[in-house]
């Protein structure tokens, strides 16, 4: 098995990812995050990938903590696929501990059925249901981050990490 994840972050670069490796210790979680998804998104408690669905803060805390780097990118595109696509490459190469977290909620179905997912290898969680900070995480490691009133003023960019050890 290889320890190499070039292959892997050159398929990044492929689906026109920008890429850096990153250490889980620089991922900030904070628990106003959730506070947001309850009172600001209409998904809330409507997904089994949202919150209070979806760990919190602390319980993604310990998840993180059990990793050594990570792959956090951002892409123009859907990043929730790329990252399971990300993450599923990095399996079937070796990487068993993979694991993805996405950069919006999920929008697989058109209406979640919160008792069984049905598209389970394909649903994640968004990095701020889980209680991480997005904004603090990505300037810590090096991105630049900007906040828009709408998605054309900008470069408009999804977010995604993929842990893998």
């Amino acid at each position: 098995m290889s320890t190499t994840l070039k292959p892997y972050t050159d398929y990044l670069e492929e689906e026109g990812a920008q890429w850096k490796l990153v250490d889980p210790r620089q991922v900030e979680t904070a628990p106003w995050t959730l506070f947001k998804c309850q009172y600001g998104c209409p998904r809330y408690g409507k997904s089994r990938c949202c919150p209070p669905h979806s760990p919190d803060y602390r319980r993604t805390r310990e998840i993180l903590d059990s990793y050594r780097r990570g792959i956090l990118f951002s892409v123009a595109g859907d990043s929730n696929q790329l990252a399971v696509e990300t993450a599923r490459r990095l399996f079937l190469g070796g990487f068993y501990k993979s694991l993805a977290l996405g950069g919006h909620p999920c929008t697989l179905c058109e209406s979640c059925d919160l008792e069984t997912c049905r598209f389970p290898q394909k649903a994640i969680p968004s990095m701020e249901a889980c209680g991480i900070d997005v904004f603090a995480t990505a300037r810590r490691c090096g991105f630049e981050m900007h906040t828009f009133a709408e998605k054309t003023e900008g470069p408009y960019r999804q977010f995604a990490l993929v842990l893998v050890e």
